[in-house]
């Protein structure tokens, strides 16, 4: 498996805007953070911060094999390394072969969903009931 971890990193909360929130960035290599941290900066000074957005990812074809695993087919590293069913690594070598490019690497829209501070007075519906 190549250099993965799973990140988090201080948001905005997805309804005042104001506190700092631990959102989840999912699985990515320190480079792939660094590239999405960039994009995301550049969302929230523009004021543009919707509650869900996306950024886009960089990926060799090694790392797009993991990433994919990892953060689409809810694959666990143990479960990298211990062997992938061959119908998604099926499914994931199709991916690769046709988001390739010329110059060797593979560009993914990454999803990231901000969450809500307890600051602001926003629960999910179950604390609601």
């Amino acid at each position: 498996m190549t250099n993965f971890q799973y990140f988090f990193h201080k948001l905005p909360c997805f309804n005042c805007k104001k506190t700092k929130v631990d959102t989840d960035l999912g699985w990515l290599t320190a480079a792939m953070k660094e590239e999405i941290l960039e994009q995301v900066n550049v969302i929230v000074a523009e004021g543009n911060v919707a509650a869900d957005f996306t950024v886009n990812v960089t990926c060799t074809a090694e790392e797009a094999r993991d990433y994919l695993l990892l953060n689409y087919f809810g694959y666990s590293e143990e479960e990298l390394e211990s062997g992938v069913e061959a119908e998604d690594a099926e499914e994931v070598a199709n991916e690769i072969a046709e988001s390739l490019t010329a110059e060797g690497v593979i560009v993914f829209e990454h999803e990231i969903a901000l969450q809500s501070c307890t600051d602001c007075g926003v629960f999910d519906d179950e604390s609601e009931n």
